[in-house]
């Protein structure tokens, strides 16, 4: 036999069950709406500063702006690094992100090009 008690429970059951199916449904929706509406990250090009051909130096991401290094450091062709294509670091936007890995084992990925060593 069915009791009043009996029915106040099941109904309360099924009101929590639907208001947390409505629940999860709307988080699902809100997080891929919010990857959706992530912009692909830029790549940029990124000038080394330095002459060095040390690998620390080359793979060192403080050694990289996206301004052009001073006069005494040139660009050209040879065995220096003179520019990477990178996105920014998610981190630090003021350097590259070094997504590839290191720049001196990676160069294909980095489209890099170089210059002549001093």
């Amino acid at each position: 036999m069915i009791t009043l008690k009996n029915t106040r429970l099941f109904v309360a059951t099924l009101f929590a069950l639907m208001v947390g199916a409505f629940y999860i449904v709307n988080a699902m929706d809100t997080k891929s709406e919010n990857v959706s509406n992530q912009k692909p990250l830029e790549v940029m090009v990124w000038h080394y500063q330095l002459n060095s051909t040390n690998p620390t130096d080359i793979n060192n991401p403080a050694n990289y702006a996206l301004t052009k290094p001073d006069q005494d450091i040139t660009c050209g062709s040879g065995e220096i690094v003179c520019e990477i294509q990178d996105t920014a670091n998610p981190s630090n936007s003021a350097q590259p992100a070094l997504s590839h890995g290191n720049v001196s084992d990676n160069p294909t990925d980095y489209s890099r090009t170089l210059r002549t060593a001093f």
